[in-house]
């Protein structure tokens, strides 16, 4: 039955589809708003969606944190499982949920604070990533650390989002950018020790995770500097 679920919805058709669609949308919603002086308070809702993030972001790092160990950090060579595919297409799907973030933005008329470009290249982009490995049969084994970390920062994020949603100011709010940044050079190590050391998952997808998150550097870091002058 997974293997069915994986099959019918990784697709590259399906998944650049909706990648499609979610740019389409926000076109649509950003023309909407600019035609009407609404103004939407989403509180209790956000409160709710950051929750359900939060238990998704947990489960998937408890079904995956156990691939690390020391001193394989990175889960190099780390055989392909049907809980660790089940928790990569899980984490898969979360990219998906992932696109309300750009709509309460939206709604709440926080576009022109919040989104950037970074935002919505992200958003667009990394289902199709996660998409093309998971249909390919590898998003399962080492890939798997990637699906892991980005868990560990989104439990970060979202809860960071929670507490401020009761309206108390969070006074470690870098540090959630910060450990983005992180990832993202986590990921880029780890894309260079599977290129050397890894005999299971092909090294093409650790070209595409290198040269992926490399451009995700450049942006997250270009958006710390504007936001915070923090790095000269």
């Amino acid at each position: 039955m997974l293997d069915k679920a994986i099959e019918s919805t990784t697709s590259i058709n399906l998944s650049i589809g909706c990648s499609l669609g979610y740019l389409y949308s926000l076109y649509v919603l950003l023309n909407y708003m600019k035609k009407t002086d609404k103004k939407y308070d989403f509180k209790k809702v956000l409160m709710c969606y950051n929750t359900v993030q939060i238990v998704v972001n947990t489960y998937i790092i408890y079904g995956t944190y156990y691939i690390i160990s020391m001193p394989n950090i990175f889960a190099i060579n780390t055989q392909y499982t049907d809980s660790v595919k089940y928790f990569t297409y899980l984490h898969y799907l979360s990219k998906y949920l992932d696109y309300l973030d750009t709509y309460f933005i939206i709604l709440k008329r926080k576009d022109k604070e919040q989104l950037s470009f970074l935002h919505v290249y992200h958003h667009s982009t990394i289902s199709l990533i996660w998409a093309y490995l998971i249909n390919n049969g590898h998003g399962n084994g080492t890939t798997a650390y990637c699906a892991l970390i980005n868990s560990l920062v989104h439990l970060i994020m979202y809860s960071h989002y929670l507490v401020t949603s009761f309206g108390y100011k969070n006074p470690l709010k870098k540090l959630v950018t910060m450990s983005q940044i992180a990832q993202f050079y986590s990921c880029i190590m780890h894309s260079v020790i599977v290129i050397l050391y890894e005999n299971i998952v092909p090294k093409k997808y650790a070209f595409l995770e290198f040269s992926y998150h490399t451009s995700l550097i450049i942006l997250f870091t270009n958006f710390y500097n504007k936001t915070y002058k923090f790095i000269k």
